[in-house]
């Protein structure tokens, strides 16, 4: 046996082997790598746990948070837009003014100026003779005229649950008293009608699109008005169509299209990017004529609409300065 007793391991006398710090880093680093797989296996089980979760909870539908009724959108032009003849120049809409055109300029509109006297040659005279002068007839023949544009067995007030509602409200526009006209089979009118439905769809889309975590974005109303503006995602204003049956259920005549509209939220619901609730529509048109209506071109390709006597008698009777008759505003509201 050796005195000396058992040798030592390793080198250079050591009992230990030399460190070998490489080995000792990789050994670190797949420690490491391990924790962090670890930590994103675990980071992706809870991910999977939240989105299984709210998933589970929009099975339901859940109320969109904040006060409500709430204004979720409104046109450009605004409601109760009455003109007062003693400041002829404020802001109004043309077919709200009234007795403020006279003679030779309304005698300028219109394919072939058909509001010009009506003239025939006298042959006993040699020359052409006044066979009508528009302008001077009692306003009780214009308001006859007007009123056969819903009569007849062809005219544009003849079909449906609408077509007496014309001949109401020239009763309305005859008494001269302005203000507002209303009345349900309008509102119910404009409420089954196709294009509503249309506008609705477009805005109930750009509502769910804009709710982040059960809220309506604050600014929903410029959002809802660029949105119903965009050509594929929104939808024109409801109306009454000429190139439909509308033309011939009376609607046309008393509405057609709207000037201005609110829409009001009185309760929603949403479940993912779907929303339902409660919808107001508030509705404004105005039951008056501005010179578009009967100022056509030969070349517009539009029907000349001065060529009917009740639609030159209307206008007569409200804009020329000798009659002066005041339009109204026709107020349309449903729920949806």
């Amino acid at each position: 046996m050796s005195s000396k007793g058992p040798q030592p391991y390793g080198v250079n006398g050591s009992r230990y082997g030399a460190i070998d710090h490489k080995a000792i880093k990789e050994r670190e680093k797949r420690k490491l790598e391990l924790l962090q797989q670890r930590s994103q296996a675990h980071n992706d089980t809870l991910e999977r746990i939240e989105k299984n979760t709210k998933s589970s909870k929009q099975k339901d539908w859940l109320p969109v948070s904040g006060s409500f009724p709430r204004l979720i959108y409104e046109t450009e032009n605004k409601m109760d837009t009455f003109y007062n003849p003693k400041v002829p120049d404020a802001p109004c809409p043309n077919d709200m003014k009234y007795g403020e055109q006279q003679r030779k300029t309304i005698e300028s509109y219109g394919v072939f100026l058909p509001f010009k006297d009506k003239t025939r040659y006298s042959p006993s005279r040699g020359y052409d003779i006044v066979v009508e002068d528009q302008f001077t007839l009692p306003a009780k023949e214009h308001f006859k005229r007007m009123r056969n544009l819903g009569k007849g067995a062809i005219s544009f007030s003849m079909l449906g649950e609408t077509k007496n509602l014309f001949s109401k409200m020239v009763d309305k526009f005859e008494r001269n008293e302005g203000g507002y006209y209303m009345h349900p089979l309008l509102d119910d009118a404009m409420k089954k009608h196709e294009t509503t439905t249309t506008f609705h769809k477009s805005l109930k889309e750009c509502l769910g699109e804009n709710i982040k975590n059960g809220e309506l974005s604050r600014d929903i109303l410029n959002i809802s008005s660029s949105y119903m503006k965009t050509s594929g995602k929104g939808a024109p204003l409801p109306q009454f169509q000429t190139k439909s049956l509308d033309v011939i259920k009376g609607t046309v005549l008393t509405v057609h299209g709207i000037w201005a509209m609110k829409v009001y939220a009185e309760k929603m619901e949403y479940k993912g990017n779907q929303v339902r609730g409660v919808f107001k529509y508030d509705i404004q048109d105005h039951f008056g004529l501005n010179s578009k209506d009967i100022d056509h071109k030969i070349s517009s390709g539009e029907m000349p609409f001065e060529w009917l006597e009740g639609f030159r008698s209307w206008y007569l009777l409200q804009h020329y300065i000798g009659y002066g008759y005041q339009p109204f505003i026709t107020k349309i509201g449903f729920k949806l």
